[in-house]
């Protein structure tokens, strides 16, 4: 918990420190609200080593199977029909699973897009509902968020940088790509305040708790040596964006019911989603058993063995 206090705060002290960033969003979507949570429950719940311990393609395929078995709709549906949300619908919002990284490491995380303004949107309140009901349903520490243009919109204003990418790039790309930068600059890559988030093409980081030049700096160079683009440039020179950011968490060592979600989600929709979240804690021990079947084995037939069967995974 003071790991993760810490993170919040630094990250507070660097975005609120710095001079105004650019005026401006990224392509190919604006004005939209990004979010992430990852799918493998926090330490403190169960143990996932054997499963953290995997190669990011066979997590992959067992993030990919929970997406397809219907949990985040499942959630949706739950916080519509009682009530707690009521403008989150498939037209304005996209889920997908792709790469998240902090502190060095890269995990397979479900991401999600949603359309916050003009006719349709879903509102800032129904998404900040859904992210804590995401995080409280997948057990985890916490989850995240980010306004792309506005700075107001939740916990804090942010400054981040997006590397596009040609095509959308595979999880281990992206992993390659927050190791190029490591490789470059270490305080934007192994600290607690460093990390990123992969949506379609665009690779999304927040500003580390470094000056700005130096965060924009590491950043250039990593993209000019692996052939990725930087943005924002504003008048021919490499800027920042600023927007609104937020980490809604929970501290499961002491809060072990999740009572940090809860108190942020409506009282109508806990037994539901509760519910939904045996499920998931029931799935992912499915997953630990068969891991721990195969344990020892490294990225080869047998890794390759355990990518197809954990794909395959029966749902809850």
């Amino acid at each position: 918990m003071k790991v993760l206090t810490t993170l919040i705060a630094l990250f507070m002290v660097a975005v609120l420190a710095g001079p105004a960033a650019a005026e401006a969003t990224f392509t190919p979507v604006d004005d939209n609200t990004y979010g992430s949570v990852e799918p493998v429950p926090n330490p403190a719940i169960i143990d996932t080593t054997p499963i953290r311990d995997l190669s990011l393609t066979t997590r992959e395929a067992l993030a990919d199977r929970i997406l397809a078995c219907g949990v985040v709709d499942d959630v949706i549906t739950a916080l519509t029909e009682t009530g707690a949300i009521s403008t989150i619908t498939a037209s304005n919002s996209i889920f997908d699973v792709s790469a998240g990284g902090f502190a060095g490491s890269t995990s397979p995380a479900i991401v999600y897009t949603m359309t916050d303004s003009g006719p349709g949107a879903a509102s800032h309140d129904d998404i900040e509902i859904l992210t804590d009901s995401l995080g409280y349903v997948f057990s985890q520490g916490s989850a995240f968020l980010l306004d792309a243009d506005n700075p107001g919109s939740f916990g804090f204003p942010a400054n981040y940088a997006v590397m596009e990418f040609a095509s959308e790039p595979t999880i281990e790309q992206s992993a390659a790509l927050f190791e190029t930068v490591g490789a470059i600059d270490p305080e934007l890559f192994e600290t607690f305040t460093s990390g990123y988030t992969q949506y379609g093409a665009s690779y999304l980081t927040l500003q580390s708790d470094v000056p700005d030049q130096q965060f924009i700096d590491g950043y250039v160079a990593a993209a000019e040596e692996f052939g990725v683009e930087y943005q924002p440039v504003v008048g021919g020179v490499p800027s920042l964006f600023r927007g609104g950011a937020d980490f809604p968490f929970n501290d499961w060592s002491t809060d072990t019911e999740g009572e940090g979600y809860l108190s942020r989600i409506p009282a109508a929709s806990h037994d539901e989603l509760a519910e939904i979240r045996d499920g998931q804690l029931a799935m992912i021990e499915h997953a630990l058993r068969i891991t721990q079947r195969g344990k020892g084995v490294g990225v080869g037939a047998s890794e390759r063995g355990l990518a197809r069967a954990l794909g395959n995974l029966p749902c809850r």
